[in-house]
């Protein structure tokens, strides 16, 4: 993609989601687009931690680099579902951008080894289950798989 191109997600990244994520985007009423440059927000980080991250503002996904199908690549897939999962949580009024900025608990990406409550983590490790469920259906880790499926709302009925 070119610098500054807006682009909907290809079918080929649609069908390589986890079950569940897309019907979950689509009945939210979400529509993600990627954009193919830094968000102001990333460029602020920037100049904090010194890299301008991928960043999602409601259904739009900000990331410098993105690719022109992320399907071909598994670790642009993970990250692409991670970031979907933010424009669910937009999308269904879970997070806003205030409420991130807000909320240091949101900022966490490290998940704790058991007792996960969706309920009660923070927009990063919700994230983070997201992208570890793509992951370990790549690598068909079943015992993975059933525990962050029986985790993750969209994904409790997928096949």
């Amino acid at each position: 993609m070119g610098p500054g191109v807006t682009r909907s997600l290809t079918a080929a990244e649609r069908a390589a989601l986890s079950g569940g994520l897309w019907d979950a985007l689509m009945a939210a009423g979400a529509f993600p687009r990627l954009v193919s440059a830094a968000s102001p927000l990333a460029r602020l980080s920037h100049l904090w931690r010194g890299h301008t991250p991928v960043l999602t503002l409601g259904d739009r996904i900000f990331w410098g680099r993105a690719p022109n199908d992320c399907s071909r690549s598994p670790a642009a897939m993970a990250l692409l579902q991670h970031e979907l999962q933010h424009v669910l949580d937009y999308a269904t009024g879970r997070m806003s951008w205030l409420s991130y900025a807000l909320r240091p608990r949101d900022w966490t990406y490290v998940v704790p080894d058991s007792g996960w409550d969706w309920n009660r983590l923070g927009a990063e490790q919700r994230a983070v289950l997201a992208e570890r469920l793509w992951r370990a259906e790549r690598a068909g880790a079943a015992p993975e798989i059933a525990r962050l499926r029986a985790v993750l709302p969209w994904a409790r009925t997928a096949s």
